[in-house]
């Protein structure tokens, strides 16, 4: 049975991957220089396309794929839809990672809008409509890095345990010459 941390890693290897390419870390550069904010949508896209090109390890992905909610969390919507899913090749033909996507320049204001998120996220029912099973859900959020990079790490120790929402783990790193990549 996989372990939950060796699956927050190989969604970070994928994010890793993407934001290694470099059509996107001009794109990210750009995105800086111009100080564009609000770049989510844009990244969700991009993603989109790189595992679409991704063929060495991608065997499927999916946009916005619909989940029903599992009412007995305090969700009360009844469906929703997790920004991007993928199938890593050799996994089994139904077991999908899943990421919902936050990005904000503020650190603190990209946690907090993930662990909002979190709620909805970690709702989903472990099937969805067309029968995807979910092999493990993540959040990610990119943002400005700091000036004292240790200050996100407490920053998201400490949401997390406000919005009391348990995690397998973090993954952090830089991407691009100003941006970070938080994963949980």
């Amino acid at each position: 049975m996989p372990k939950p941390k060796d699956d927050l890693d190989k969604v970070g290897d994928v994010l890793l991957a993407f934001f290694d390419s470099e059509r996107i870390r001009i794109s990210l550069d750009l995105i800086h220089r111009n100080s564009v904010s609000g770049w989510e949508k844009w990244w969700q896209t991009e993603l989109a396309l790189y595992l679409a090109d991704a063929n060495q390890t991608i065997a499927e992905w999916d946009m916005e794929h619909p989940f029903d909610t599992d009412l007995r969390t305090s969700l009360k919507q009844m469906r929703m839809a997790l920004d991007i899913g993928f199938r890593l090749k050799g996994h089994a033909k139904d077991a999908w990672h899943f990421i919902e996507l936050k990005q904000n320049n503020d650190f603190r204001k990209c946690i907090d809008n993930m662990c909002k998120d979190a709620e909805k996220v970690y709702s989903a029912k472990r099937r969805s409509f067309d029968g995807l099973q979910v092999r493990y859900i993540a959040c990610a959020g990119a943002f400005l890095t700091p000036k004292h990079p240790d200050e996100i790490m407490d920053y998201a120790a400490d949401t997390l345990l406000k919005y009391k929402i348990e995690v397998d783990g973090f993954f952090l790193e830089q991407v691009g010459k100003y941006y970070s990549l938080l994963i949980f």
